[in-house]
């Protein structure tokens, strides 16, 4: 009989009957909820991926959690669950009572090395920390008082983050990164011409940082925030940018300017936009 693996580590009988690249895991996890901004115990879920040893895809979307990724050499992709929770108390005709417990549910499924975890957060803070083979594509959001950090990964990213920063060392692929109100840091290992570069956030400042010998063409949109380059680039005059996409039955036509600079001699696309904050191309610190 075929086995998964439970929140602490203990195998679980998968039944006969299932489908080998498809389970899915519930947890309800019981909580003590002690003062605010109190963490609980870390949960430990590991799952075994239909195709080891290749690509691997993973879709987070959590209200309000710190969410970080990091790339391995390992065939299954691990979960480390974690809560912050505040106070909660019973209001009686005597007064407040305090509750010292509380819980949660926890779904994971993996199908065809696709990972999605789908959860009943309420009103808790989650930090998960996602141990994964090297080479994945990341879809990840929250949007709550949340963090999202990656590193050591390889692949295609979609990461929002609304009110809080992003981060992510060490990656190649295409990356795709918004936030609203904060940061975004991105250091690439390495550019190629079919991925995809593109950070936007409105009140944060954007960092890419890039190897010495890496050539890359930005398009640099920023209102009121300053530019910066640890490369000396070449600048080329500023021109429109037209974008044209299908819209329903119609056609849709977007035209703007932008600020082109040059790195190396120029490369791969990278956009950048921000309407408050600064632009700084950097070397990366390796």
């Amino acid at each position: 009989m075929e086995s998964t693996v439970n929140s602490t580590n203990q195998y679980l009988p998968r039944r006969s009957g299932w489908p080998a690249a498809f389970y899915s895991m519930l947890l309800t996890l019981p909580l003590l909820m002690g003062g605010l901004a109190q963490a609980q115990d870390v949960e430990t879920i590991n799952i075994p991926l239909s195709r080891p040893g290749e690509p691997v895809s993973i879709d987070v979307s959590i209200l309000s959690a710190h969410i970080e990724v990091i790339g391995e050499d390992r065939e299954d992709v691990q979960f480390d669950v974690s809560v912050l929770s505040g106070q909660r108390s019973i209001i009686t005709p005597s007064g407040a009572k305090p509750i010292k417990t509380g819980g949660y549910s926890l779904e994971v499924e993996e199908e065809d090395n696709r990972v999605s975890l789908n959860s009943d957060w309420r009103t808790n803070r989650v930090r998960v920390t996602i141990h994964t083979p090297h080479d994945a594509n990341l879809e990840l959001s929250t949007v709550n008082d949340g963090v999202i950090e990656v590193s050591d990964v390889n692949g295609e990213f979609e990461l929002s983050n609304v009110n809080g920063p992003i981060t992510a060392t060490n990656v190649s692929g295409s990356v795709i990164a918004e936030s609203v109100n904060e940061d975004i840091r991105i250091e690439l290992t390495g550019l190629e011409s079919d991925h995809a570069l593109s950070l936007t956030s409105v009140n944060g400042n954007l960092t890419v940082a890039l190897p010495d010998d890496a050539g890359a063409e930005f398009h640099i949109d920023t209102a009121r925030g300053n530019i910066y380059s640890d490369f000396e680039v070449e600048v080329r005059p500023t021109k429109p940018m037209v974008d044209r996409s299908r819209k329903g039955r119609g056609v849709k036509v977007k035209v703007g300017t932008v600020i082109t600079a040059l790195v190396n001699g120029g490369g791969p696309v990278i956009k950048t936009k921000t309407l408050n904050g600064d632009i700084q191309i950097a070397k990366s610190a390796g």
